[in-house]
């Protein structure tokens, strides 16, 4: 690999792991702010199975987050090879879960206006 392209791949990864990041801090903090709303603002809320539901899947997205860093990271020290296909599924996981649990906390969220 030449010192060009290994400069590229190691921007491209920096790039994805940012972003993965900002996705990672987003569901972890509605996640908190949620529990505390819960369990502070509104103990008799209803319709909580939305929000219960949004918190599994946060916990997922979270994961998801985490497994993408990690696999990224092998992905940058084999230089590109393999792991193209797996990250590509992870990171479709992981952007549908976190807009599937974004969804189920606004039905929460709707459902108690």
């Amino acid at each position: 690999m030449t010192n060009e392209t290994a400069e590229l791949l190691l921007d491209k990864a920096k790039f994805f792991r940012e972003h993965v990041q900002t996705i990672l801090g987003l569901a972890t903090g509605s996640f908190v702010l949620s529990v505390t709303f819960l369990h502070d603002i509104a103990p008799k809320a209803q319709h909580v199975e939305y929000l219960r539901t949004s918190w599994g899947i946060f916990v997922l997205t979270i994961l998801l987050g985490l497994t993408y860093n990690y696999v990224l990271s092998i992905y940058v020290s084999v230089s590109g090879r393999k792991y193209g296909n797996l990250l590509s599924g992870i990171s479709l996981l992981f952007h549908l879960s976190f807009v599937a649990a974004i969804y189920y906390m606004l039905r929460f969220g709707t459902a108690n206006l």
